[in-house]
């Protein structure tokens, strides 16, 4: 389980100014996405996903607005990378990139489905092997208890 509190100190490191309203709601389609990988429902995945997508529309200044969910017509490869075009800045691509990977990783099992999807985003957004482990580092600091 995400530390609120933590991970919106986290996506502020990551995306310091203020998010678009466009790219926080492309974030959270794509995050769905990496809940929806595996094909399984798990509450606490869900209610992290809910919390995560409250955090991003707190940065992008529409916390009033549900976290929406996202249906799609689009193979989900098609859909990632559609999604990946639409994100304006590289900050709100390491964004993304950062909340699929605890999305992912949330639920302790990652799922052979979630970890392709993650491998996939980092293509399609064009982020390097070594800028993937700084922002997997800089976000589990919301889902790792500190020493």
């Amino acid at each position: 389980m995400i530390d609120p509190a933590r991970f919106r100190e986290a996506i502020r490191t990551i995306h310091a100014g203020k998010l678009s309203e466009a790219d926080a709601e492309t974030i959270v389609a794509i995050m769905q996405m990496a809940v929806d990988a595996d094909g399984r429902e798990d509450p606490d995945e869900i209610q992290t996903f809910f919390a995560m997508g409250k955090a991003l529309y707190e940065l992008a200044g529409i916390d009033d607005s549900p976290t929406p969910t996202f249906a799609g017509d689009e193979e989900d490869d098609d859909r990632l990378r559609s999604l990946a075009g639409k994100l304006g800045t590289s900050t709100a691509k390491d964004l993304a990139y950062a909340v699929t990977f605890v999305m992912a990783v949330s639920d302790i099992d990652l799922a052979p489905e979630e970890g392709a999807l993650v491998e996939k985003l980092q293509e399609a957004l064009a982020i390097t092997e070594d800028r993937a482990s700084e922002l997997a580092s800089t976000i589990s600091s919301a889902i790792t208890p500190p020493a």
